[in-house]
């Protein structure tokens, strides 16, 4: 059972002083419009200090400011008991704070050693670089990281965990005191982030400050000892993970008690709530031995009317393949596809589009809108003849309409004139959401539906799945994560390309230890 978000008074004290970093009344705004409000923080050498909040809360532009890229209207950043002014990120790095960015910033036809010293090689005699000396330095900053890696090889050739390792043994060859980390586990499987977390916890015993972002309350319980919540670009509150839950953590992201939401039952450990009702009427769609060269083969379902269908997997697992190919954005290399019965190739989106298919990809930006068109004409691109006549579109009736949806679906907008990429990534989702409630789509494909969306985002977001369903629309929600597959009515299970198993909702345990052991 949750409780409201806690006073601030009332908050556990948090665990050490912050003589590493401190922050103090830092405030940012950005034409006339602030981003941040007085906002103070602490860091102790050794500590892992996560920074929460959703989307538009601050975290960034914190971020940003401290790794010398954006510069503070007022306040004051003081690194060991020095005050600091940054005019651009090398200043941040020579004082020891280094960023670890979401996009690593690597260059792919560089070995490791070149990476790892980029800015600052060694040189011997006439000036010449000293390669022995940079292989040397490499494999010691890679030492100190956990990794033992060729230090000659290429880094494009390396895995995603490896050369996240690299950009870590960059920063700590910089004699970096302070990391900054954005969302660094977002494209890794859990038994790479398992391996980043050790390396993490390693660099901290070496006392090594860190300000670590993630929307995963569970990497934060498990990481950090301190978590401070940004909440309209202010400090909304600090939590000692030791005496919190991660239930009083989103309550104070999102300003408002969790009690009998999704997100709270989720976070409670408890039995999973639904996002279907369990029904399932009559097979709608069917798929025989799918298959699509070097992603997944031999796949077979049944998806039924009404009912929430999950298909879990490892990123690389081919869930995100073949959720496109159901809606028609993907080519299969075999198989057959069926809509209520009938033959359908469903080889475009456009085919798909007519039989009631949508899709919610995976990457919106690229695949799920158009950047530069406003809400409105994102929101009614699947349905364009229903607001024409004679060819010609009916802006009023197309703008009343876009209105509606967003309001139905608590869009934080100020126009449905506003471009779609000023938007946040839960409030696109969103939008992309109404384009198939307005073409009524009887079949919503989801392709990792809340990926780089805060926690108030993606309760909103099941909320309206939760809603999409009762209203007797059936959904497909292809997920890397084990909490959103739970959440399914049924969950196909892949691996390696493969479906390797099917379970209904009742038969998986509240932690999802019946799909992780299959995914081998």
């Amino acid at each position: 059972m949750s409780s409201p978000a806690p006073d601030p008074a009332d908050s556990a004290p948090v665990p050490g002083g912050g003589g590493l970093l401190q922050v103090r009344g830092i405030t940012k705004a950005y034409v006339g419009v602030p981003a941040l409000k007085g906002v103070d923080l602490d860091l102790s050498a050794g500590s892992i200090h996560a920074l929460a909040g959703q989307n538009g809360a601050g975290k960034s532009t914190l971020i940003k400011i401290l790794s010398g890229a954006e510069s503070p209207d007022a306040g004051s950043i003081t690194v060991s008991g020095r005050p600091v002014t940054f005019r651009s990120p090398q200043d941040a790095q020579d004082a020891g704070i280094q960023t670890i960015h979401q996009e690593l910033s690597l260059v792919p036809q560089l070995s490791v050693a070149e990476n790892v010293l980029l800015g600052g090689l060694p040189t011997g005699g006439l000036r010449a670089v000293s390669w022995p000396t940079m292989r040397t330095q490499a494999r010691q900053a890679l030492e100190r990281v956990g990794f033992s890696l060729d230090v000659a090889a290429p880094v494009g050739n390396l895995s995603v965990a490896e050369q996240q390792a690299v950009e870590l043994a960059k920063a700590i060859h910089r004699n970096a005191r302070v990391l900054l980390l954005d969302e660094p586990t977002s494209t890794l499987p859990p038994p790479d982030v398992q391996r980043l977390f050790e390396v993490l916890e390693g660099l901290a015993a070496q006392g090594v400050g860190m300000i670590y972002i993630s929307h995963r309350m569970d990497e934060l319980y498990r990481l950090c000892d301190t978590v401070s919540v940004l909440r309209d670009g202010t400090l909304a509150q600090s939590f000692s993970t030791q005496n919190s839950t991660a239930a009083q953590v989103v309550s104070a992201m999102v300003g408002r008690d969790l009690k009998g939401s999704l997100a709270e039952a989720a976070l409670s450990g408890q039995r999973s709530p639904r996002i279907g009702t369990g029904a399932r009427g009559e097979v709608i769609l069917s798929a025989r031995d799918l298959s699509e060269a070097g992603e997944y083969h031999g796949v077979s379902f049944d998806l039924h009317e009404g009912e929430v269908l999950g298909i879990a997997g490892l990123v690389g697992s081919g869930q995100s393949e073949l959720a496109s190919c159901l809606a028609g954005a993907r080519t299969r290399t075999s198989g057959q596809t069926a809509v209520d019965g009938t033959p359908a190739a469903l080889a475009s989106p456009r085919e798909a589009i007519k039989h009631g298919i949508g899709l919610l990809p995976q990457d919106r930006k690229t695949s799920g809108f158009v950047p530069d068109m406003s809400v409105a004409g994102n929101i009614t691109l699947a349905s364009l003849p229903m607001f024409s006549r004679f060819s010609v579109r009916d802006q009023r009736k197309e703008n009343a309409e876009a209105r509606r949806l967003a309001e139905r679906l608590g869009m934080r907008i100020t126009s449905v004139d506003q471009p779609v990429k000023t938007l946040s990534g839960g409030t696109q989702q969103k939008a992309i959401l109404a384009r198939w409630l307005v073409r009524s789509a009887r079949v919503l494909i989801c392709d990792e539906p809340t990926r780089g969306v805060d926690v108030g985002a993606k309760e909103d977001i099941y909320e309206l799945l939760r809603e999409f369903a009762a209203s007797g629309g059936t959904v497909i929600v292809a997920s890397s994560e084990i909490p959103e597959a739970l959440m399914c009515d049924r969950v196909l299970v892949m691996a390696s390309g493969q479906m390797v198993a099917e379970l209904d909702h009742d038969d998986i345990d509240p932690r999802g230890a019946a799909i992780i052991e299959r995914f081998g």
